[in-house]
C-alpha cells in the first residue's frame, strides 16, 4: 500500500501547547497527507481511541494523568494494533531500550524535530506496524487452522479406528462363514465321489448324471468360497504370491481335469489345444489355474448345451510370454457390457438360470490374479458368435519379469533396493526349494523374489534404506524361529545383502541394464547361520 496516496490521520497526546503546535507545524509543512488531532491528557486520549481511529500516536511520556512508560504501556492495552511514537527530551541509549520494550515502534527526541524527520518517522512507524499486525493475523489464522486441523485429525482418527475395526470384523465374518462353508461342502464333494465310483453300490447312468450335476454345482459353490477370500486378501493386502519357475503344461493339466467334467454334465464340448513343450513361466502356479478355472466356468456357464469351449495356450516369443486362453461359442458380449465386465459384484444379464448365478466375483478376481502374475487379462466377443479371454504369464527370464514389475509400478515414487541372498551351494538337493518356500513367506505384496540360480535368489523391493534394515531384522529372525522349529535340524546358513539401489528418478532401461549386469554375476560370501 502506497501511504503517500492516503490520508494518515495522528492523535497527539501533549500538554504543552507549544510542543504540539511545532509538531504540527512540522507535519503541515510535509504536506497535507496528514489529519492531526489533539488531546492533552492520557484519559482523553482512551476515549478518543473508542469513538474514532487512528493511523498512530505521537505521545509525550509526561503529562497530567501518567507520567513516564506508564503512558506507553496504556496506550499499547488500548489499541494494540496502533504505533506508537515517543516525544522526549532525554537521549539516553538506556531509556531508548525501554521505551522499545513498553510497546513503542519509535522515538523523537524533540529538540531534533524537522518536518522530513516526523514525516519519515511517522510513515515507517505505520507501515512497520501494519506490517506486524499483517503477520500477527496470519499467525492467529494459522494457530486456528492449526487447531482445527488437529481437531479433525482426532475425528479422522477416531474414524480411522471405527473404520478398521468394522473392517476387522468383515474380515472375520468372511473367514468364519468360509469356513463354515468349506467343512461342509468337503463332505458333499468327497461323498458324491464315492457314491458315483460305485462303492457304496451300484450306480446307473442317470443316476451319475445327477450326481455330475450335484458335484459341479458343489464345485460352483466351493469356487464362490475362494473367490470371497480372494477378495478379503486382497483389500487387506493379504493375498500374496509364490512365483517361480513353473511347467505350464502342468497347470494346463490340472485345470482339464476339474473342468471337463463340468463341460461334459453340460453337454458342452471341451477341448485343450497346447502345443507340446510350451516354455517354462515365471508364475504362481495355484493362482493362474485360478484364473484358467475363472474364465473356464465362466465359459461353460454362458455356453448352451451342444456348444463348444476350447482352453488353449501358445508362446509368444516377440513378447516374451504365454499366452492361454478361453474361448467359448456361447451368446457374446456386446460393446456396452465390456466395459461393465470386470467390476466386482457385476452379472451380465445374458439369460443364464438364477441356480447357475453366483456373487459376480470370478471375473474380477481373474483379472487381479492375472496382474498379480505380471500379466493382463483381454477379451474380444462378438454377439451370437462368441467370447475369448486371454492372458499373458511372463517366460522364466530374470530380465523380462523385472522389466513387466517395474511396468506396473511405473506410477510408484518409491526408490528400490535390490538384495542378494544366497546359502551353500553343497546342502543336499531338497533344500534349497524349502528354502525357496521360506522366502517367499518373507515377501511383502509388492516385492519381487527371483530364483536366479539354484541356491541363489534375488530381492527387489520398494523400499527406503531404513525399512530394507528391517527386512534384514526380520528375516534374521524368522530365520531363527523356524529353524528353531525345523525337526531335521536348522535351516542352511545364508548371506543377505544390499548389492544395488536405485532412485525413483531412474529410467527403466537403466535398471534393466544394470540388472543385467548384477545377474552374472556370482561374488563370493560369507554365510551365516
Amino acid at each position: 500500500m502506497n501511504l503517500e496516496a492516503t490520508k494518515i490521520r495522528v492523535l497527539v497526546l501533549e500538554d504543552d501547547a507549544d510542543d504540539y503546535r511545532l509538531i504540527a507545524r512540522q507535519l503541515s509543512a510535509a504536506g497535507s497527507m496528514f489529519d492531526v488531532q489533539w488531546v492533552q491528557t492520557l484519559e482523553e486520549a482512551s476515549q478518543r481511541f473508542c469513538e474514532e481511529d487512528f493511523d498512530v500516536i505521537v505521545t509525550d511520556l509526561t503529562i497530567p494523568d501518567s507520567v513516564g512508560l506508564e503512558t506507553v504501556s496504556t496506550l499499547r492495552a488500548v489499541s494494540a494494533t496502533t504505533p506508537i511514537l515517543v516525544l522526549t527530551s532525554l537521549e539516553d541509549e538506556s531509556m531508548e531500550s525501554k521505551i522499545l520494550s513498553a510497546g513503542a515502534q519509535d522515538y523523537l527526541l524533540k529538540g531534533e524535530l524537522a518536518g522530513r524527520t516526523v514525516k519519515r518517522a511517522i510513515l515507517h512507524a505505520v507501515q512497520r506496524q501494519r506490517s506486524l499486525n499483517e503477520v500477527t493475523s496470519l499467525v492467529a489464522e494459522l494457530k486456528e487452522s492449526q487447531g482445527l486441523m488437529t481437531q479433525q485429525a482426532r475425528l479422522l482418527k477416531r474414524k480411522n479406528r471405527r473404520l478398521k475395526q468394522l473392517y476387522k470384523t468383515a474380515q472375520e465374518f468372511v473367514d468364519n462363514v468360509s469356513h463354515d462353508f468349506r467343512t461342509p461342502l468337503t463332505v458333499i464333494i468327497d461323498y458324491v465321489a464315492l457314491i458315483r465310483e460305485g462303492l457304496a453300490g451300484e450306480v446307473n447312468d442317470e443316476q451319475k448324471r445327477m450326481l455330475a450335476k450335484v458335484s459341479v454345482r458343489a464345485d460352483d459353490l466351493n469356487n464362490m468360497v475362494d473367490d470371497l477370500l480372494d477378495v478379503s486378501r486382497i483389500e487387506s493386502g493379504l493375498l500374496g504370491a509364490w512365483r517361480r519357475n513353473v511347467d505350464p503344461t502342468e497347470i494346463i493339466r490340472h485345470a482339464e481335469s476339474l473342468l471337463s467334467p463340468r463341460a461334459f454334465a453340460k453337454q458342452i464340448a471341451f477341448f485343450v489345444n497346447c502345443k507340446p513343450d510350451l516354455p517354462e513361466v515365471y508364475c504362481d502356479a495355484e493362482k493362474v489355474g485360478r484364473v484358467i478355472t475363472n474364465l473356464a466356468v465362466n465359459a461353460i456357464k454362458f455356453t448352451p448345451e451342444g456348444g463348444r469351449v476350447e482352453l488353449w495356450a501358445k508362446p509368444d516369443h516377440e513378447r516374451r510370454e504365454l499366452v492361454i486362453g478361453v474361448t467359448d461359442t456361447g451368446p457374446g458380449i456386446d460393446a456396452e457390457s465390456l466395459e461393465k465386465l470386470f467390476l466386482r459384484f457385476k452379472q451380465l444379464d445374458q439369460g443364464v438360470k438364477e441356480s447357475a448365478k453366483g456373487f459376480g466375483l470370478g471375473l474380477n478376481i481373474a483379472q487381479r490374479l492375472a496382474k498379480l502374475n505380471l500379466g493382463e487379462l483381454n477379451v474380444t466377443s462378438k454377439v451370437d458368435e462368441g467370447s475369448e479371454f486371454s492372458f499373458g504369464i511372463p517366460f522364466a527370464l530374470p530380465t523380462e519379469v523385472m522389466r513387466r514389475w517395474l511396468e506396473f509400478r511405473r506410477s510408484s515414487k518409491d526408490s528400490l533396493q535390490l538384495i542378494e541372498i544366497k546359502i551353500d551351494d553343497r546342502v543336499p538337493a531338497p533344500v534349497p526349494k524349502e528354502f525357496d518356500g521360506f522366502l517367499n513367506c518373507l515377501l511383502r505384496i509388492d516385492d519381487l523374489l527371483l530364483r536366479v540360480d539354484t541356491n541363489r535368489w534375488l530381492l527387489v523391493m520398494t523400499a527406503f534404506p531404513t525399512e530394507s534394515d528391517e527386512w534384514f531384522r526380520r528375516a534374521k529372525k524368522e530365520y531363527d524361529k523356524h529353524s528353531r522349529n525345523r525337526p531335521m535340524g536348522p535351516l542352511p546358513a545364508y548371506h543377505a545383502e544390499t548389492i544395488c539401489q536405485w532412485s525413483s528418478q531412474e529410467s527403466v532401461a537403466k535398471i534393466l541394464k544394470q540388472f543385467d549386469a548384477l545377474l552374472l554375476e556370482s561374488p563370493t560370501a560369507n554365510f551365516i547361520g
